[in-house]
């Protein structure tokens, strides 16, 4: 089992931009919880004072379903913490300076979002000049924006922190660096080589979120907004025949493609990675496809558009990154560098660096203890 030492090692560095995220994901979830539950009490009052109806007009239908997707989006920055928290873990366990990288972006990323976040969730029922946005602020009462002291306290907390996590994950990057440098030695074929595995792998992590939070978002479209408003039975069977594709061509399908490339990288299997390439085309079309479903029927997605197309281009540009980066990979395979990979010991078990033989094939000085780069 590993131990904390084994994962932090002797590094400073590591244990505080650890705690840093730790303490960064509980304050984060706390108030993103409390976010949650203040929008999900103004939905409540509307719908139990039935404000939701077409009679009251466009303005607050719009207002409406966007209140009601904005919790869909609490729920993924929640979940966008708890990845956070995981990354970190891994990229210090995996010494992975390609990850510590990215973990920067998405840190921006999400303290960028706090302050969209803010922004939606003020201007929801800002038209002030239409009666019935009037009328729904005057039920709403106390409850109106009760979250605002939270979302703009999320924004200092998001913010601050990664201030922080940017300092630390330098300092990590010139550690890992070395230590990276002491593991492989001056072998650039050899650098690169891993280098490339690191950038593949930390795409797939990547992969995996944003196909999810895609995923996610419109299956609470299809179950929690269509399927209960369909009008008669063959609306209802058309939402679920949708349903069905989504969860076939977009869940699963996403799930296989990955663990495909995983285990196709990590057996240097070009079965898998061919399969991982073929996938991802497929997906490619899918998301297309929806982008252009999107842009066609704004009406039906009120309230979701922006977010749904965001995921989809995101989705796309990691397809774009990651099927250069698999026909990289799979150049690179037989070359040696999987005699260096294990699941069981990390760099830290071993301080012998890679040297490459006459015939090109690359070994270790010394004993042969093998250890983990992904």
């Amino acid at each position: 089992m590993l131990t904390i030492s084994q994962l932090f090692g002797d590094s400073k560095w590591t244990r505080a931009i650890f705690f840093t995220i730790l303490s960064q994901a509980v304050l984060a979830i706390i108030f993103e919880a409390f976010i949650f539950q203040s929008h999900a009490n103004q939905i409540n009052i509307i719908n139990e004072e039935r404000l939701n109806q077409k009679a009251f007009g466009q303005t607050l239908i719009t207002a409406y379903a966007n209140a009601r997707s904005l919790l869909v989006y609490f729920a993924l920055f929640i979940i966008a913490q708890v990845f956070t928290v995981a990354l970190i873990l891994d990229a210090i366990y995996q010494k992975n300076t390609i990850q510590l990288i990215a973990l920067v972006a998405f840190e921006l990323g999400m303290s960028a979002y706090t302050i969209i976040q803010y922004h939606q969730s003020s201007t929801l029922f800002s038209n002030k000049d239409d009666p019935s946005v009037n009328l729904v602020i005057a039920f709403l009462g106390d409850a109106y924006h009760a979250s605002r002291w939270a979302e703009i306290t999320q924004i200092c907390v998001m913010i601050v922190s990664s201030i922080i996590f940017i300092f630390l994950a330098y300092k990590l990057y010139l550690e890992f660096g070395w230590q990276i440098y002491k593991k492989i030695g001056a072998d650039l074929t050899m650098r690169d080589r891993y280098k490339m595995y690191q950038i593949f792998m930390m795409l797939l992590k990547f992969d995996f979120f944003f196909f999810l939070g895609f995923s996610i978002q419109y299956l609470v479209l299809l179950i929690v907004a269509w399927l209960p408003e369909a009008a008669d039975e063959n609306a209802r069977s058309g939402i679920i025949k949708e349903l069905i594709e989504h969860v076939v061509l977009s869940c699963l399908v996403s799930i296989v493609m990955l663990a495909l490339a995983y285990w196709g990288l990590r057996r240097e299997c070009k079965l898998h990675m061919y399969l991982f390439i073929a996938f991802s085309m497929a997906s490619m079309a899918y998301f297309i496809y929806m982008l252009v479903t999107i842009s066609q029927n704004p009406e039906r997605f009120i309230g979701s558009k922006v977010f749904l197309t965001f995921f989809l281009c995101v989705d796309i540009v990691l397809i774009l990154a990651s099927v250069p980066s698999a026909i990289i990979c799979l150049k690179n395979f037989n070359h040696g560098l999987i005699n260096h990979i294990s699941h069981t010991t990390s760099l830290n078990s071993s301080t012998h660096p890679m040297h490459t033989t006459t015939n090109g094939a690359e070994k270790y000085s010394g004993h042969q203890d093998r250890w983990s780069i992904e």
